[in-house]
């Protein structure tokens, strides 16, 4: 699929020189000492908690990153390949709240992640899922980590994300998905878990993702570095400037997970929007946001790197057209930047605050008609059907004939959600606005959930390992 390009070579060149100037001599504070120790051993210069990083040092880093990787899981054909041509869509992340048309908004259960991991697991276009489906903020938030890992790894076989909060908290998400994938040295071949630990922008790392991205490299695990900028709050209010502050940061993530394992896997991970000037509010759904997207995917594209971009965002408050039209965009432009690695790709409104289980079916179907268009076109002497066309000839029909039988269902996207039939059927069935089908669809999905196999003995080593942890 041809990709947008919405800034020259030049242009991304001159990003990347300020980027590298930008690292060069104003410098990443990395709070974290193990980490300004590593980069000092591998030539950066180190003032205080401030790392300087000589052009040199970043560009030799850069080239260690491999260009694709193969995240595993359970079930082998979920197996899902990173490349900086294929894209992987990933469930919703981070929300303290959710939101159904039965229950409105409330604050995220356990029984509410699980749930939309169990829906998540059904959802045939969605490949991945996140670490925080939504906040269970019903469990300890010092157990909170490992606690929604075994939910994911009991309930989908999937490939999935882990903690971010610190070295150790990381390192029992790892060591959790090794139990159930035969152990530290099998996964450092095949990689299960990825995570996505970010920067505290402007131009910082804090000690908890500094430290998540040595325990991920360590074992050899993916991880996306990531910033998420502000334009007008936490980066100056252009375009430009925002990308290249955003890239400094990034590109120092990167340089220390290849400094820890040369050749880890990585995801080039960033996103940023505009503060919303009347309140300070970071805006997710702005056109704002999609055009950083796509700078961030030339970037990426330009290091020859994966990247994740954010998918189906919206600020609006509920499952509404503004929900629809905002989410349409961003994610469109995810898929038009190259984004290899789409989080939050369906069910997020309200500025990352809110995940939706009606919205998780209605950004399911968009991601449907995103992958038929990303499926492109055949074009061979069979798909030119010439002779089907002169058989038939004028005032013919097609419908009928051979051709259309062979080709019409991997030729057609048969949408899961959207309504095509015709007036009378729909008011037969009701007269049904989307949101509500959406809302009966995640019930069903529910009910008709089959929990894939687990065997009981690393269940029972999965729960124990919870329990003393």
């Amino acid at each position: 699929m041809q990709r947008y390009q919405l800034l020259s070579q030049a242009e991304i060149e001159q990003i990347h020189a300020n980027s590298l100037r930008i690292m060069e001599n104003v410098g990443i504070v990395f709070s974290y000492e193990p980490a300004r120790d590593l980069l000092a051993k591998h030539g950066a210069k180190v003032e205080g908690h401030t790392v300087y990083f000589p052009p040199k040092m970043v560009e030799e880093k850069l080239k260690m990153v491999p260009s694709s990787f193969t995240l595993y899981a359970r079930d082998p054909e979920k197996d899902v390949e990173i490349t900086c041509e294929k894209t992987a869509y990933v469930g919703p992340y981070g929300s303290p709240y959710v939101v159904d048309m039965d229950h409105g908004r409330r604050a995220g259960s356990l029984e509410d992640f699980k749930n939309i991991v169990k829906i998540v697991h059904q959802l045939q276009n969605i490949d991945i899922q996140s670490h925080i489906s939504c906040e269970p903020c019903d469990v300890d938030v010092d157990i909170r980590h490992n606690v929604m890992v075994y939910n994911t790894l009991k309930h989908s076989d999937k490939p999935l994300m882990g903690s971010v909060l610190g070295y150790e908290a990381a390192k029992q998400s790892i060591e959790m998905a090794a139990i159930v994938f035969g152990g530290m040295d099998a996964i450092k071949e095949k990689p299960v878990i990825t995570s996505i630990p970010c920067t505290l922008t402007p131009l910082s790392y804090d000690d908890k993702m500094a430290g998540a991205i040595f325990a991920y490299a360590e074992a050899g695990q993916p991880h996306l570095v990531n910033s998420l900028s502000i334009a007008g709050a936490t980066t100056p209010a252009t375009v430009a400037g925002l990308v290249s502050l955003q890239n400094a940061e990034v590109l120092a993530g990167i340089v220390l997970s290849q400094c820890i394992n040369p050749g880890n896997p990585i995801v080039y991970s960033a996103s940023g929007s505009n503060a919303e000037m009347a309140t300070g509010s970071l805006s997710i759904g702005s056109p704002e946001d999609a055009v950083v997207s796509l700078v961030n995917g030339q970037l990426a594209k330009y290091y020859q790197i994966p990247c994740r971009i954010s998918g189906a965002l919206s600020d609006s408050k509920m499952m509404d057209s503004q929900a629809a039209y905002e989410s349409s965009v961003t994610l469109m432009m995810a898929q038009m930047a190259g984004g290899n690695f789409i989080l939050h790709s369906a069910g997020i409104i309200d500025t990352y605050n809110l995940t939706s289980f009606e919205k998780l079916i209605v950004d399911n179907e968009i991601i449907g008609y995103l992958k038929r268009i990303n499926q492109g076109v055949v074009v061979n002497e069979d798909t030119l059907a010439y002779d089907v066309i002169k058989e038939v000839g004028p005032q013919g029909q097609f419908l009928t004939h051979e051709h259309t039988f062979n080709h019409f269902r991997t030729e057609f996207y048969r949408p899961t959600l959207s309504n095509r039939q015709n007036i009378q059927q729909w008011k037969e069935e009701g007269s049904k606005p989307i949101e509500e089908v959406a809302n009966a669809k995640w019930k069903q999905l529910l009910a008709d959930y089959e929990e894939p196999a687990l065997p009981a003995d690393v269940d029972a080593d999965l729960k124990k390992y919870v329990d003393e942890h």
